[in-house]
């Protein structure tokens, strides 16, 4: 319906109302975008005023009876019901509104908007959005009444309580909603009426470095519960930031990850770290990059970071290309010639690598493609060489060396003509961008 005058607005009320009770902010809804500056309880209290004088007009002109007119009463509530008890000197029970049954009012906003302050000022949230669980029989009436009515601009029971105690919030509290990043949400049970809070995590851009060998990535621990590795870095993170931020957990999403006997040197590694839960979130990031400073472990942080910074990292980043410095031990001695070769050969080379056997428990058997672009190597002493890889990312750098008994070739054994083994591995830098 559009276009319709007063008149006509009237008339859809006294239609919806000689069907369902519905209190002023229920009626309201089915109106809402008529009119502005008014909230849904206005709106429905205005309808209902102009109907009142419409059903006097009715009674005096007898285009309406006693029990009709003693329906809308009973479902309209005041003011109809206030003319049909003037009129006929009866009094009347008026109907539980049929969509929220009565449940609705601005004291209850008011109540609701207190209560989600004191929640969120209690974890020292500035910026909130209101979210609110309906059950699905109320949807299923609101439903019914808009399909009734033939309305096309109602409003949902849920969209009013979101708006009306986001205003008290805001108004009243000095908090700001915030649609696009907010710090927390509140959840208000609209059958309970109890609320609950949903803090988001904080994401910050960054990057690491990694300077001692044996640091795992994450905790690995036995069956029997013991650590494998002395150290982590998720452990690292947690130790420095969970505190400062009184966080449930600290988490990093890494764009790859080094083997734990490898160093991350040079750029370092790009990653977004996630403080979950946190119960105080407005810290000087300067003093934060002072808390992550370390001897074997040291992290920066740039900035805000996001979601689709994580899935970036995660994905597409972690192909980029990296370059490697190995300590490669040979069985046999080799001379400066067969290092030149093995230079010559790994030039914008294609390998094939099959998942390498240190990996196969865990991971699927699968054939990847990656491309050295180029090798450059220092002959230390007969059998022991230094050799910087640059590569692609995803690349098994120990695998290209000793070539994992033929999974991955060519392999620099290969090439060699004698078995290598990588001694020590260090990423010297992370494509960024």
């Amino acid at each position: 319906m559009s276009g319709e005058s007063l008149y006509d607005i009237i008339l859809t009320a006294q239609k919806i109302l000689e069907r369902y009770p519905l209190c002023d902010h229920c009626l309201g809804r089915q109106f809402a975008k008529k009119g502005i500056e008014m909230t849904n309880k206005e709106r429905g209290h205005a309808i209902k005023v102009f109907l009142n004088m419409k059903l006097y007009d009715d009674y005096r002109n007898g285009r309406i009876n006693k029990e009709r007119l003693r329906s809308l009463a009973i479902n309209s509530g005041k003011p109809v019901s206030s003319l049909y008890e003037k009129l006929y000197g009866e009094k009347i029970a008026e109907a539980p509104c049929y969509i929220c049954g009565g449940k609705i009012n601005e004291k209850l906003y008011d109540e609701l908007a207190e209560k989600a302050a004191a929640l969120l000022k209690k974890v020292n949230v500035y910026k909130f959005l209101i979210g609110v669980s309906i059950p699905q029989e109320i949807v299923l009436r609101e439903i019914e009444v808009s399909s009734f009515s033939g309305l096309e601009y109602s409003e949902s029971i849920k969209n009013e309580i979101k708006r009306e105690v986001g205003k008290r919030i805001m108004k009243f509290y000095g908090l700001e909603p915030d649609f696009d990043k907010p710090e927390a949400v509140v959840v208000i049970d609209y059958e309970t009426l109890g609320l609950r809070l949903e803090i988001n995590p904080l994401l910050f851009e960054g990057k690491y470095w990694k300077r001692g060998r044996n640091i795992s990535h994450t905790i690995w621990t036995t069956r029997e519960g013991v650590n494998l590795y002395p150290y982590s870095l998720q452990e690292f993170f947690n130790d420095r930031l969970k505190e400062i931020f009184d966080a449930e957990e600290v988490v990093i999403h890494a764009s790859g990850r080094e083997d734990v006997d490898a160093r991350m040197l040079g750029t370092g590694r790009p990653l977004v770290i996630e403080i979950k839960n946190p119960r105080f979130r407005y810290v000087d990031l300067d003093l934060v990059n002072e808390l992550l400073k370390g001897t074997l472990i040291e992290a920066v942080i740039h900035g805000e970071s996001s979601r689709s910074r994580i899935a970036y990292l995660k994905g597409e980043a972690s192909k980029k290309k990296k370059l490697y410095k190995v300590l490669i031990m040979t069985e046999n001695p080799i001379n400066r010639r067969q290092l030149d070769e093995i230079e010559k050969y790994f030039t914008n080379r294609e390998i094939r690598q099959l998942t390498p056997l240190r990996i196969l428990r865990r991971k699927k058997e699968h054939l990847r493609r990656r491309k050295v672009y180029f090798m450059k190597t220092r002959r230390l002493v007969d059998n022991v060489f230094e050799a910087l890889i640059y590569c692609d990312g995803g690349l098994y750098v120990k695998e290209l060396v000793h070539g994992d008994q033929g999974r991955t070739a060519p392999s620099i054994s290969d090439i060699l003509g004698v078995q290598a083994y990588p001694l020590e591995l260090d990423v010297l830098v992370v494509e960024q961008e």
